[in-house]
């Protein structure tokens, strides 16, 4: 067994340095959040009623020899704080193999054949999770085995796609808004993009750029598909600075209004550190 030792998980909170030093007395008040990607397991552990009561943090997934399902299975057994009996609990999976469908599609075995012909190189299992308020589904893939292990293992908890928090958060935001705006989030040297005409959804996708350069190729080849306006449209960017700084630069040439994305005030509420959690967890935990 692979040993996680407590010096590789990164807490981003005032409360822990890592998950053995994590103390939650009644559980099923909390609620954990796990985003699932191949290199790393994020964590975000918090209590709706209690202000600064975040917790989060990532474990390192180094894989050595074992299979990426092994692998994860070691990193949670060995940190027993994300196995105890919480309120509620979210998963989230990052994964580039996915598909928006409309809404109609509600059975998951026709998600599974749409996904697959869209993907026929797919050997995974798959999923199918719902964007109410962008008023589509999304199927998407897990890696082989890790549909059951997560259902086993957290007692049937919703599992979603990496985007759905980001589209749902952002569709509350462009509600009563008069423009179209593009959502860019950089993470895991990888740049996540959503486009709203006003409260419609019109595009979510993950690029992985080789660079600045080639990210802001990537965004401006979709504004200018979707006959965006470089006057008066709009580009909010989030998420890894050393990133988003040289892409949104790079942008301002072209386009009037790139500007940060506004960090949701209600999670300050989570914690005075929420800015350093991953945006994907912190808008999934204000999405309800």
């Amino acid at each position: 067994m692979l040993n996680f030792a407590p010096e590789i998980i990164k807490c981003m909170s005032n409360l822990s340095n890592h998950t053995g030093n994590i103390n939650i007395q009644r559980p099923e008040l909390w609620t954990l959040q796990l985003a699932f990607h191949p290199r790393v397991l994020r964590y975000m552990l918090f209590d709706r009623q209690v202000d600064n009561s975040l917790i989060a943090g990532e474990i390192s997934l180094d894989n050595g020899t074992d299979s990426y399902l092994k692998t994860l299975e070691n990193a949670v057994y060995d940190n027993s704080v994300l196995l105890d009996d919480y309120g509620q609990v979210q998963l989230l999976v990052d994964t580039s193999h996915f598909v928006l469908l409309p809404p109609e599609v509600t059975d998951d075995g026709e998600a599974d054949e749409l996904l697959r012909a869209q993907f026929p190189e797919l050997e995974g299992d798959t999923a199918l999770c719902t964007l109410p308020r962008c008023g589509v589904k999304l199927a998407f893939e897990l890696p082989d085995g890790l549909l059951g292990f997560l259902r086993r293992t957290f007692n049937m908890a919703p599992i979603a796609h990496h985007l759905m928090p980001l589209c749902e958060y952002y569709a509350r935001f462009c509600q009563r808004s008069g423009v179209r705006r593009m959502f860019l989030n950089f993470h895991d040297e990888r740049m996540d993009l959503v486009v709203f005409d006003r409260d419609h959804l019109q595009l979510a996708n993950t690029f992985e750029p080789r660079n600045a350069s080639d990210a802001a190729f990537m965004a401006l080849h979709a504004w200018q598909s979707l006959g965006m306006d470089v006057r008066g449209d709009e580009l909010q960017f989030s998420g890894d600075k050393a990133m988003r700084d040289p892409v949104a630069q790079e942008l301002r040439r072209y386009i009037s209004y790139v500007m940060p994305a506004i960090f949701p005030a209600a999670a300050m509420r989570l914690s005075h550190d929420a800015m350093r959690a991953p945006f994907n967890l912190i808008t999934l935990a204000l999405c309800e």
